[in-house]
């Protein structure tokens, strides 16, 4: 990792008051003024991690830092006393992480991509959110947005089959502008099999059948590196009654 130097102008937080239109929207970004850019960049260090699997914190770890991602993926997960990994979430630019609960961090948070951070001390950002009542409510909104994506996991986990999850899974992802190509439908996944399976409460092996049940159902076709979705069919799938 290193510190580097970024424009305030590039500095965005993804959040929405409510559930996108679609399924697989982009979630807007907070409405910042120039001004706050460039104080929320004056508050943070701004850190590249130049390689996947960058470590960024550990569980358990002291909480002295908020991180809001710029450039890059990233998972926060938990690692279980029989030492397996549940992958919580997937970070994407614009998203806030590192969840502290004693001033300690609950998750561990690691690089998918090569990736690029702003992290804020925690003293100082409060003291600036503090000071901006407009500004701390926008973090509420936020938090709140990433509220809902956890109780809509909640229900996925606990109610669909897995080859539903990974359908959910890849609209979601579908909603990155950054890794999918509308016009094709074409989706280029930043994670591996490993990290999809932990992330969906099952084995590789389940995420590898159930990418083949939906191709073979006519649900999306793998080309290398690439997955082209059927987006319609995809969502009759998840919303199926």
């Amino acid at each position: 990792m290193r510190r580097i130097a970024r424009s305030p102008a590039d500095l965005k937080i993804r959040a929405v008051r409510g559930w996108p239109a679609r399924h697989g929207a982009e979630a807007p970004h907070l409405a910042l003024t120039a001004a706050e850019r460039a104080e929320l960049a004056r508050l943070a260090e701004v850190i590249e991690y130049r390689s996947r699997g960058s470590q960024i914190f550990l569980q358990g770890a002291p909480a002295g830092f908020i991180h809001l991602l710029a450039e890059g993926v990233v998972r926060s997960y938990h690692m279980l006393p029989n030492g397996e990994r549940q992958i919580l979430a997937f970070h994407w630019p614009g998203d806030l992480f590192g969840l502290a609960e004693n001033d300690r961090f609950v998750n561990s948070a690691e690089t998918v991509l090569p990736s690029v951070v702003y992290r804020f001390a925690v003293p100082r950002l409060s003291a600036f959110l503090r000071a901006n009542p407009a500004l701390q409510e926008g973090f509420l909104v936020k938090a709140m947005h990433d509220l809902r994506n956890t109780q809509r996991q909640l229900i996925v986990m606990g109610r669909f089959d897995i080859a539903r999850r990974l359908a959910a899974f890849l609209l979601d992802c579908s909603g990155h502008e950054t890794y999918y190509n509308p016009g094709k439908h074409l989706l280029t996944l930043p994670m591996n099999r490993y990290d999809i399976a932990d992330y969906l409460g099952t084995s590789v092996e389940s995420i590898s059948r159930s990418f083949g049940r939906l191709e073979k159902d006519g649900l999306l076709r793998r080309q290398g590196a690439e997955v082209e979705l059927k987006p319609a069919k995809l969502k009759a799938l998840v919303y199926r009654t």
